[in-house]
């Protein structure tokens, strides 16, 4: 029980210096750069008590275990045979190479021509930045299994499937959990940036089209022209789907317009 009492007021010790040290950065920059936290909390709990708020978060989360469940479960399968099979390794690893020298942005381009407008460029992105990590842990990890275990299995006379069940499944569990740790925190920035690229919904998205963001934008946020900063956030009426066209939202859209042209 100490132990892990210890071991909590680290992690919270360090909560609080990561928390001291924004809120000491706050002190020397605007509050684009850097805001305070009270600001951040504030902003964060009017997101939360809007009525969307769950539907956003949960379709972002959605696509996120989409892309890791494809990316891991594709990963697992190579990982193993890469692992089990030389030869297969031999053939495939240029592949992976390929794969994990290759920026999860580059992909948007071919997602978006692959996908379209939509949510599954996102879960691409994620599930291709997800399977090299995976590959090269797991196979990393099946070569890795101590030979005393094998070579007491092959005495038993342990069939393949019985060695892959007992002995080379639960000697890969640490190298699964590590590569676990890294997709999952990876994973949760590749699919914000995708649909920032890719999509209309979810967290965030940008368009340059004001009638797009009239119909589907919870709020808009008007940027000036190069140094890019934030004029101003607009809050919509209603919920997303409504029409762009309609007179409530004509004094919006000429608001926006002429912050733009300013």
């Amino acid at each position: 029980m100490q132990g892990k009492a210890g071991l909590w007021f680290r992690r919270a010790l360090g909560v609080c210096l990561l928390l001291g040290a924004w809120q000491l950065a706050s002190l020397f920059f605007p509050p684009l750069v850097v805001p305070p936290i009270a600001q951040v909390l504030s902003t964060l709990v009017r997101l939360m008590t809007q009525s969307d708020f769950g539907a956003t978060i949960g379709t972002t989360i959605l696509r996120l275990i989409a892309g890791l469940a494809i990316g891991v479960g594709v990963g697992a399968v190579l990982g193993l045979l890469f692992g089990l099979c030389p030869k297969i390794e031999d053939v495939g690893t240029p592949l992976i190479h390929v794969l994990q020298a290759i920026p999860p942005v580059c992909w948007v381009v071919l997602a978006l021509v692959w996908f379209g407008f939509n949510g599954k460029p996102c879960v691409f992105i994620v599930a291709t930045a997800t399977v090299p990590t995976v590959v090269i842990n797991l196979s990393h990890g099946v070569r890795s299994v101590d030979p005393q275990l094998l070579e007491m299995a092959h005495l038993y006379q342990f069939s393949r499937w019985k060695m892959l069940r007992h002995v080379t499944l639960p000697s890969i569990r640490p190298y699964f959990r590590s590569a676990l740790e890294i997709v999952i925190g990876g994973g949760w920035k590749l699919a914000v940036m995708g649909e920032v690229l890719t999509t209309n919904s979810g967290v965030l998205f940008v368009t340059h089209e004001i009638d797009e963001a009239l119909t589907v934008a919870t709020r808009i946020a008007v940027l000036t022209p190069r140094p890019t900063t934030i004029q101003t956030w607009i809050t919509l009426p209603g919920r997303e789907g409504r029409d762009a066209s309609a007179p409530e939202l004509t004094e919006i859209r000429r608001e926006i317009i002429g912050r733009i042209t300013a």
